[in-house]
């Protein structure tokens, strides 16, 4: 009995000490209900901002001796349910006045929105938080302007300049000029900014550009959340960690490869803005510019040469063309402007590098399918770059200078004589004072070939040299030999392409090889070559042959079970012709007699220390790249050696220097056989889809 006495008396304890806890709790929370309650009804800050507008434009009908009756404006919560934006928007609750053109001049929340903006952008329609951020549910400041870093808020509330960048979700038209908005100065500079930085060298938009970077399409819609502001500076904000990026690339992000870019503080604030703009939202299609909405589907405006080099490719090869050397960039970058780069380079190779990039390098493919460009763009941008080239001659103007032999010995001692001999007797190149060739070549071939070169071969142009120049190297050549004579009695019968094919793979390609490209024969199904060589030249050339060298004539010789006669000669010219434009699968390399053995030493001895011992590339270009070699005919790579690079660490191996020894042509020949050894496969040209499709 005692111990159930003192087991109920436990109980009572128990049950009275949970009724009077009960009681407080209960009475705590009701004084917490009260409390909110009263706060929410007498003291919640959107009340009291209601109350505000209404005394404001009461005081403001009395000033005018207005009689109004205010009594339908009742205090309460507002909001625009956007459906088609899938958002609601409270914004309203507190800026009452902001359609309101009365309240111009009045503090915020009250005043009227600036511009003339809600006229296109009614907010029945777009609401705020579209070109604002913010929590539009939210109905007090903090809340809404979603800035405290302990929340997650994805869109906080955006400050002048950065609220530009909510004009480009809907209205930038990346490609397209002259799409000016009044309000996004700062964006519209930001864009230029980011065009004149080429930053699509290394990032896509809207389609167009590569992704050594990250696509930068949507970065707008990317939250600070999506950021790591570990080695960020300042606020935890999109925006500073965008200016802070673009500041220091290597400090914010360990590893990044994008170049420093130097701007004004002005010019970053712009940058930034602009980039915050590049999005695409999810929002109906009638909320887009007619242009931005053609842009997204991929259908924009052509761009030009220039313009694709800028958006492109000044980031790395400069606003000029000046490129960058090694010691401003670990792997270089080519001056495509470069003197001596625009007399070797084919429109073969560019064409071949810009569409297959270069491996190993921070050269992307620029193949319309993977670029976003359109073919007609890419051919615009070779062309861009091989009107480099400023012709500063004309073949009239040249044969009305006198030319003095003389004055064309400093020039061929300067420019020629490495690969044609001290006297034109040839060595690697030519030899000018053959008779043969000294009657069968006109001066207007003369001219051309070494105005515009002949390119995958050695033979360079010379588009720099002036009428008078031109005048006097034409001069020290036929002071060689006799001049052209026409052959007397010469007729050439029409040729048929199909039976010259024949006779030229028969006759010619032991030696000029399969594809005209050149063996132990000179390249004669080139384009340069072709282009001045009439059909009278050929014709001596191929029946009368070439005094001195490997090349006899054919005219009369036995071939097979008949004689070699004009028709057979017509059929192959007729063949020659009828690949003059044919673009061949492959770039093939060309004739080379170099010994590679003997070119390794060499090479080891002279070219390593810039280039690495296995063509790496240490301080001037990789030599051991596959798209590099499918892209350099040997005569490219030979007339490299021989003339350097003007502006460059690469000097001339043909003419030397106080620190370099000149090297003959047959140890010329030896190095771009090394060079030419590490190539291991074959890469295919691009095939172009038709003009305007990617």
């Amino acid at each position: 009995m005692a111990y159930d006495l003192r087991q109920m008396i436990t109980e009572k304890k128990y049950i009275r000490t949970y009724r009077i806890l009960t009681v407080i709790l209960s009475s705590l929370l009701i004084i917490l209900i009260l409390s909110a309650w009263i706060r929410e009804s007498l003291f919640s800050e959107w009340k009291r901002y209601q109350h505000e507008f209404i005394d404001i434009i009461e005081k403001m009908a009395e000033s005018i001796g207005a009689d109004r009756d205010f009594v339908g404006v009742e205090v309460g919560i507002r909001e625009y349910d956007l459906q088609d934006l899938i958002r609601i928007d409270r914004c309203i609750t507190c800026h009452l006045g902001i359609d309101d053109p009365g309240m111009v001049n009045v503090m915020q929340p009250h005043s009227a929105h600036t511009g003339e903006y809600l006229n296109d952008h009614q907010p029945q329609r777009f609401g705020c938080t579209i070109c604002h951020g913010g929590q539009g549910r939210a109905l007090d400041k903090e809340t809404a302007f979603g800035r405290n870093a302990d929340a997650y808020w994805s869109s906080p509330l955006l400050d002048q300049p950065y609220i530009q960048s909510s004009c480009g979700k809907c209205h930038l038209a990346l490609f397209t000029e002259g799409n000016e908005l009044a309000g996004t100065e700062i964006f519209r500079i930001g864009q230029q900014v980011f065009n004149r930085e080429g930053c699509l060298g290394c990032h896509r938009a809207r389609g167009v550009g590569v992704t050594v970077g990250p696509d930068l399409t949507e970065q707008g819609e990317k939250t600070k959340h999506e950021y790591n502001f570990q080695n960020v500076k300042g606020e935890q904000t999109v925006s500073n960690w965008l200016k802070e990026h673009f500041r220091d690339p290597e400090m914010v992000s360990p590893g990044s490869q994008m170049l420093k870019i130097s701007l004004q503080e002005e010019e970053l604030e712009a940058l930034v803005t602009f980039v915050m703009g590049l999005a695409r939202p999810e929002i109906p299609y009638t909320y887009y510019s007619v242009e931005t909405l053609n842009e997204l589907k991929g259908a924009r405006n052509l761009l030009n040469g220039i313009q694709i080099f800028q958006y492109c490719c000044s980031a790395c090869h400069g606003k000029e063309r000046e490129g960058k050397n090694y010691n401003e960039y670990k792997t270089g970058v080519p001056a495509l402007s470069n003197r001596d780069f625009l007399s070797m380079a084919s429109s073969e190779l560019i064409r071949f590098t810009v569409l297959n990039g270069r491996g190993t390098r921070p050269m992307a493919s620029w193949f319309p399918e993977f670029s976003g460009l359109f073919v007609q763009e890419v051919d615009s941008l070779i062309q861009l770059i091989r009107n480099g080239r400023l012709f500063q001659s004309s073949f009239d103007g040249m044969k009305n200078r006198h030319g003095n032999h003389g004055r064309g010995q400093i020039i061929y001692h300067s420019h020629c004589r490495m690969c044609h001999g001290e006297n034109g007797e040839g060595q690697v190149g030519l030899a000018l004072n053959n008779p043969d060739i000294q009657k069968t070549i006109t001066d207007m071939f003369y001219y051309l070939t070494i105005r515009n070169g002949r390119y995958n071969t050695a033979m360079p142009s010379w588009f720099w040299f002036d009428d008078q120049e031109m005048s006097d190297l034409l001069a020290l050549i036929r002071s060689w030999g006799s001049r052209y004579s026409i052959l007397p009695g010469s007729y050439l019968p029409e040729g048929d392409p199909q039976k010259g094919f024949l006779q030229f793979h028969y006759l010619c390609s032991r030696c000029h090889g399969e594809f005209g490209e050149g063996e132990t024969g000179p390249s004669i199904l080139n384009k340069n070559f072709l282009a001045v060589a009439d059909n009278e030249y050929l014709y001596r050339t191929i029946a009368f042959g070439r005094a001195r060298t490997a090349m006899f004539g054919w005219k009369g010789q036995e071939a097979g079970q008949e004689i070699i006669k004009e028709n057979q000669i017509a059929d192959i010219i007729a063949y020659m012709r009828s690949v003059m434009d044919k673009t061949w699968d492959y770039i093939y390399p060309g004739t080379n007699p170099g010994n590679m053995e003997e070119g390794r030493k060499i090479f080891i001895s002279h070219c390593a220390g810039c280039h690495g011992e296995n063509g790496n590339g240490i301080l001037a270009p990789q030599l051991h790249n596959q798209d590099f070699l499918n892209a350099a005919t040997n005569g490219y790579i030979m007339a490299t050696i021989t003339l350097g690079r003007t502006g460059t660490d690469m000097p001339s191996w043909g003419r030397g220097d106080e620190k370099h020894p000149a090297l003959s042509g047959k140890e010329r020949q030896d190095v771009v056989a090394f060079v030419r050894s590490w190539q291991v496969i074959k890469i295919k040209r691009w095939e172009y889809v038709t003009p305007l499709e990617k």
